[in-house]
């Protein structure tokens, strides 16, 4: 090997080490270099190993292993003392440095195909033509294992980096491309330098789609007069250390983590759905609040109106209170009797008693009592109510807000555990408004609760009293009167006057009567047309809390699919992620590291001697053929021919 040779195999070493990693300072005792030749089309026909033995001990002697031929001692005429495979070196308390020619093939195979203008072409035929070319490099790794993964066994390989390069001229070609890698240039030439790591997409056992890990280099460029020079490829055992995997060291506590998360966003979602059925009970109350505050309006409103037709016609009657025939008995009698007796008397307070209860129907009583109940709503003092019940939630207000605190603090302690983190900003809105919301919700219901079983007990109560009070009072009053009047009746007229003095004794009465019930009625028509207005009001509220509790349905609904959603296509998907893919890839690269660690020589080492190794492998340059004389003449005579 020339030294021009020796040269470029230096740089190329130098910069495919500077551009892969600066490479750690290790005591080993054994350093190989591996060089190959290839041909054009990437199969090796040569291959030179030297070799660096580091006496780090100053040894005089030193025993060696190797299966090189043709071993030459590079720094002196001195060659070891052989048998068979062994070696002793005579070092003189010096480093050894060696070569051979190795006859083992390489654990990484190289293969190359070029095309030009999309058609395949050999590199001969390649060679000084003009178009679209492009150089395909495949690599692929020969070094398989069989290795435990999970209890099963499988195959993995030395995880090799290769690295590749070559300079290109810029008279000759442009717009250069390279996949996996970067093109410099520097206006005279261009260098393009291409990445590959053959058999860890196999290795890892990652999908594509996930992760593209390259095992070929493409450079593309339009050429002219096309020309090659040598592509050199360096390639090393060292893709991971062990310090690369110390990221790993705390997973176990994230796997934990992140069941957490997953149970906890189980329970959101749980949460959110229970939330969902009882938004959809409060929006089906409300719609038949709504409904049935609206058949209590339109109810109201006939009753209105058929007060107002009664009492018109009461105004109106111009009837007799007492008939003709009533009139008669009462003039036969007078004139037999002025005074009278207790069994008369008893039997006009009987008949005004019976007079008296067949007035109060079911549906006069229902009047009195609807009168009643509507003047207790409107003495009914539902602020103080409402104020008191929401006063014992105000004295339940620590234990509320700090619910909803810890709720709020267990989401957010969870999403923590992830790497997702809440500013504090946030966080305290967060929690204000769960406080809030929780305090305006369960005032709303003790209130309402509050308001509702005080006013239902008022108006049955004031309803009962008013029906009662009422017919005995009719019937005190039609006895008393009755009696008076027959009474004065009897002793202030006879004869004659009789019947006139009870025609205008019954009329009077009606008349009075009549202008007590008028009054009744009209305060009893005020209070319903107040209720009617209340009812109106109530059911514009109600409409409006149906269409707000619709509103809400829909939303909550909403919220609770999203996180249903989110849970399935996002949460459970990171934990099955981390729990599946991470776990198995940690597994794989600890397997790879421990690859890359045995892979420290190409020949032969001692057992108990550290040692490193790298190949450096060049291919040959592409070049034009040059016509000679004879070559011409040859032509041009085929042309005479």
């Amino acid at each position: 090997m020339n030294k021009n040779i020796i040269s470029k195999i230096t740089s190329v070493t130098l910069l495919g080490t500077m551009c892969l990693y600066t490479a750690p300072v290790f005591a080993f005792t054994k350093d190989e270099t591996v060089y190959s030749k290839l041909n054009s089309n990437g199969e090796s026909y040569n291959t030179i190993v030297s070799d660096h033995i580091k006496n780090t001990g100053n040894e005089k002697l030193i025993n060696d292993i190797s299966d090189l031929l043709n071993i030459k001692n590079l720094k002196s005429d001195e060659n070891p003392t052989q048998d068979g495979n062994k070696l002793v070196w005579n070092a003189n308390e010096s480093d050894i440095y060696y070569q051979g020619e190795a006859q083992k093939e390489l654990p990484i195979e190289c293969k190359v195909s070029y095309e030009l203008d999309g058609k395949e072409i050999s590199a001969s035929e390649l060679a000084g033509k003009s178009g679209k070319v492009k150089i395909k490099i495949e690599y692929i790794n020969k070094d398989a294992h069989t290795v435990n993964i999970q209890g099963r066994n499988e195959t993995m390989y030395t995880p090799f980096v290769v690295v590749c390069g070559t300079i290109l001229d810029n008279n000759h070609h442009r717009n250069i491309t390279i996949s996996n890698g970067k093109a410099i240039d520097d206006g005279s030439k261009t260098t393009v330098i291409g990445i590959s790591m053959p058999g860890l997409k196999e290795s890892l056992k990652i999908n594509s789609n996930k992760i593209e890990i390259p095992d070929t280099v493409e450079i593309e460029m339009d050429s002219s007069d096309f020309e090659l020079s040598n592509i050199v490829t360096y390639v090393t055992p060292k893709v991971i250390e062990k310090e690369d995997l110390n990221i790993f060291n705390n997973l176990d506590e994230i796997y934990n983590k992140v069941n957490t998360l997953q149970s906890s966003s189980r329970q959101i979602e749980d949460g959110a759905n229970a939330l969902k059925d009882g938004s959809n009970e409060l929006n089906n109350g409300a719609n038949k609040l709504s409904q049935g505050v609206l058949a209590a309006y339109n109810g109201a409103n006939t009753i209105k109106t058929e007060v107002s037709k009664s009492t018109k016609a009461l105004k109106e009657d111009t009837s007799e209170a007492i008939d003709n025939n009533t009139l008669g008995a009462i003039e036969a009698q007078a004139k037999s009797l002025a005074t009278l007796t207790d069994a008369q008397k008893a039997a006009i307070q009987s008949q005004a008693e019976s007079s008296v209860s067949s007035m109060f129907t079911q549906s006069y009583e229902a009047q009195i009592a609807n009168q009643a109940k509507q003047m207790v709503a409107q003495g009914f003092n539902e602020a103080t109510i409402r104020a008191n019940a929401e006063a014992m939630i105000d004295y339940q207000a620590a234990t509320i807000k700090m619910q909803a605190d810890n709720q709020m603090d267990t989401m957010v302690a969870s999403l923590a555990s992830l790497g997702i983190s809440i500013p504090d900003a946030v966080v305290v809105n967060l929690k204000l408004n769960a406080e809030n919301n929780a305090m305006a919700s369960a005032k709303k219901i003790a209130g309402d609760t509050a308001v509702a079983t005080a006013k239902k007990t008022a108006e049955e109560t004031a309803a009962q009293t008013a029906v009662a009070t009422a017919k005995d009072t009719a019937i005190k009053t039609a006895k008393q009167v009755s009696v008076a009047t027959a009474q004065e009746t009897a002793t202030t007229t006879a004869g004659k006057t009789s019947k006139t003095v009870a025609r205008q004794v019954g009329n009077q009465a009606k008349q009075q009567f009549t202008n007590q019930v008028v009054d009744q009625m009209g305060t009893l028509g005020n209070g319903l047309s107040e209720l009617t207005n209340g009812l109106s009001q109530l059911n514009e509220g109600s409409a409006t809390l149906a269409n707000g509790t619709n509103t809400l349905s829909g939303g909550v609904t909403t919220l609770a699919e999203g996180i249903s959603k989110f849970n399935s296509e996002g949460i459970d998907k990171i934990c099955n992620y981390i729990n599946g893919d991470v776990k198995n890839i940690t597994t794989r690269l600890e397997k790879l590291q421990e690859l890359a660690n045995k892979y420290n020589n190409f020949t032969m080492l001692n057992n108990g001697d550290k040692g490193t190794v790298k190949f450096i492998m060049i291919m040959d340059s592409i070049k034009k053929k040059e016509e000679t004389k004879q070559d011409i003449i040859t032509e041009n005579k085929s042309k005479e021919d």
